[in-house]
């Protein structure tokens, strides 16, 4: 299982009424990766919990070679693939087994320019062209940008430069840290 989400700042109508009443997303993301061990499992969960604020969020299987696209608030749970991907709207192209926002759920700006790099590598998306060409290019991930390559149990993270530091300001214009997770995951914790 596998997810990532982000926090809605500019919602519609589908969204309804915010809500913080309800089981904090963070608690559901734990029980989601601690519990569940399918992508319906994970759905069913999101469908039923109550839940507070609005975010858009994927979650995966990998094991499925399935993922879904969520839009989640306290009135919601829609889940999305590529052919019924909202918002609909001409700067956000539904782009075939793909399903994308660019930052957050009416975002035009960032929506175009994700779409277009989305297109342009359509099929061939990899770890190394999306640091390259695709969040340098729609430049998203200001403070931190993770890429996964979970073909291979790689992680590769970068982060805003520190006050300390030389070199480009935004994660995603600095040098990447690759890692690799079946070593992180193999570590030993120290002994007391």
């Amino acid at each position: 299982m596998a997810i990532s989400e982000i926090g809605v700042s500019f919602p519609d109508d589908t969204f309804g009424q915010e809500s913080r009443f309800g089981v904090p997303f963070t608690y559901l993301l734990r029980d989601i990766i601690q519990f569940d061990s399918s992508l319906q499992s994970a759905m069913q969960r999101i469908s039923s919990a109550h839940r507070t604020c609005d975010l858009i969020l994927g979650v995966g299987d990998g094991k499925e070679n399935e993922f879904r696209g969520v839009e989640y608030s306290a009135a919601v749970a829609d889940f999305f693939v590529w052919d019924n991907l909202r918002p609909e709207a001409t700067w956000h192209p539904k782009i075939r087994d793909i399903v994308y926002w660019g930052m957050d759920w009416l975002c035009p700006g960032y929506s175009e320019v994700l779409a277009k790099q989305l297109d342009l590598y359509h099929g061939n998306v990899t770890a190394l062209n999306t640091i390259r060409d695709i969040v340098s290019i729609v430049q998203t991930g200001d403070l931190h940008v993770a890429v996964y390559d979970l073909s291979h149990e790689l992680l590769y993270v970068a982060n805003a430069r520190g006050d300390s530091e030389q070199g480009p300001v935004y994660a995603y214009d600095r040098t990447f840290l690759q890692l690799n997770l079946t070593e992180v995951f193999s570590e030993l914790p120290p002994s007391l």
